[in-house]
């Protein structure tokens, strides 16, 4: 509705820093999870937490929309 042709150009980032530099040696494929959630992972724990039986874990790929499960699978892959 207020939308222009033409938008506004980006503001300015104040006090902004790095959290983490990994160079070229870390790609998505490292910190995405990816495959079974391991019956020991942080992600398996938060699921039996909430009633998750174990053989309804699947894989993170089936629980992409479940940024809790996605967080506690951060580098599972390593």
């Amino acid at each position: 509705k207020d939308m222009t042709m033409d938008p506004p150009g980006p503001h300015g980032v104040k006090d902004a820093y790095c959290l983490l530099n990994f160079g070229d040696s870390i790609t998505t494929d490292h910190i995405s999870p990816a495959g079974n959630i391991n019956k020991d992972s942080p992600a398996a724990k938060y699921l039996v937490q909430r009633g998750v039986e174990r053989k309804d874990f699947n894989s993170y790929g089936s629980r992409r929309g479940n940024d809790e499960v996605m967080s506690r699978g951060t580098f599972a892959n390593i």
